[in-house]
């Protein structure tokens, strides 16, 4: 499994920012439905650089 600098394992998937497939993928918002699918969104490292996006682990 490859790891970043800080030794986090690396995560593979969509963007949403620029619709592309990335590394360094984290979840960014979380749309929750009380009846359906709801869904995720995820960005990669420069996307969330560039728009100020804040993971959404990481929020308090």
């Amino acid at each position: 499994m490859d790891t970043a600098s800080s030794g986090e394992p690396v995560v593979y998937g969509y963007c949403t920012w620029h619709c592309g497939y990335s590394a360094d993928i984290r979840v960014i918002n979380v749309d929750e439905q009380g009846s359906g699918p709801g869904g995720v969104q995820s960005a990669c490292l420069p996307c969330r650089e560039k728009y100020d996006l804040i993971p959404y682990s990481e929020r308090p």
